[in-house]
């Protein structure tokens, strides 16, 4: 048995459809003839070492999606490979890669053309390329202080990096196919999670299989009469599982309800709830609490 990914790579790389792909003046200098060829030559990309940056060694598929990236780009795979890079688990490209992308596939006539106003933190560029079917498209960016990012290219060469920016935001607006679900690094690090959080009543429905809530436990401590103990906290509970519109709904980005899920995992009762229960901060306590009772239920089940 292989010990080695590599070599477990190297075990199932099919080394006569790797020899069978024709040299030439094909793509790269490569010719393939079928998908099949080309999830091969993925294969024998990943084994390529320092040829290819360390995100691609010994990574078959992102080596294929690279390499399917380059075929469409009628480019240099190795090239494409080495213009690539991993970030935030995406695979984003240089921005000057996307620049000769832009030039030679974008429906324009010539070279993209710009002139820069400005200076300092107020400087703009504007970019306009000639279409092939007549007229004249074009983009002026931010001010460079409004577009500068974290990457010290920004600092070094300003200029450089708002004409990059110019031209891949021209192609954004006017030929987004040609560089459709590519970005650059720069972008990549932009992209945030807006995914929306759920709130109590989702996570509580989607725990419960909509068979509704956990019975409430029995309060823990020195607790002289039961009733009076577990009434407020139902009173709360029934506010926190009602209405998600309620403004007496639990809110789960709260300090509050972190603070309850918290406790709940340390083994605090639900009755040293240190907040008054018919208040918001109680709500969002015993919120975060209940919450993090009925997932642990889930997992357990």
């Amino acid at each position: 048995m292989p010990d080695t990914k590599l070599e477990q790579i190297e075990t199932g790389l099919n080394k006569e459809i790797t020899a069978s792909v024709a040299v030439g003046g094909g793509i790269g200098g490569l010719q393939f003839k079928g998908m099949g060829e080309v999830m091969e030559f993925a294969k024998l990309m990943s084994l390529s070492s320092k040829a290819v940056p360390p995100h691609l060694r010994g990574d078959p598929g992102a080596c294929l999606a690279v390499s399917v990236q380059a075929l469409g780009w009628r480019m240099d795979p190795f090239a494409v490979a080495n213009k690539s890079y991993f970030v935030n688990d995406r695979i984003a490209f240089e921005a000057q890669l996307i620049h000769a992308v832009i030039e030679q596939r974008a429906p324009i006539k010539g070279r993209i053309q710009g002139e820069y106003f400005g200076k300092d933190d107020q400087r703009k560029l504007r970019v306009w390329a000639d279409l092939k079917s007549g007229g004249v498209v074009e983009y002026m960016s931010p001010e460079l202080g409004k577009a500068r990012k974290k990457s010290p290219l920004w600092k070094d060469d300003p200029d450089q990096q708002l004409w990059y920016y110019s031209v891949r935001a021209m192609c954004r607006r006017h030929f987004p196919d040609v560089i459709l679900g590519v970005y650059s690094d720069d972008e990549i690090n932009d992209i945030k999670d807006i995914t929306p959080r759920q709130t109590y009543t989702e996570r509580l429905a989607a725990t419960t299989n909509g068979q509704g809530a956990k019975p409430m436990p029995e309060p823990q401590g020195d607790v002289k009469d039961v009733n009076q103990a577990t009434a407020p906290l139902e009173t709360a509970q029934a506010s926190v599982l009602g209405d998600p519109d309620d403004e007496q709904s639990a809110d789960v980005m709260s300090d509050e309800y972190t603070q309850g899920e918290n406790c709940f995992k340390d083994e605090i009762p639900v009755a040293d709830c240190p907040f008054e229960v018919d208040t918001q901060e109680g709500t969002n306590w015993l919120g975060g609490w209940y919450g993090a009772k009925i997932a642990a239920a889930g997992v357990a089940e």
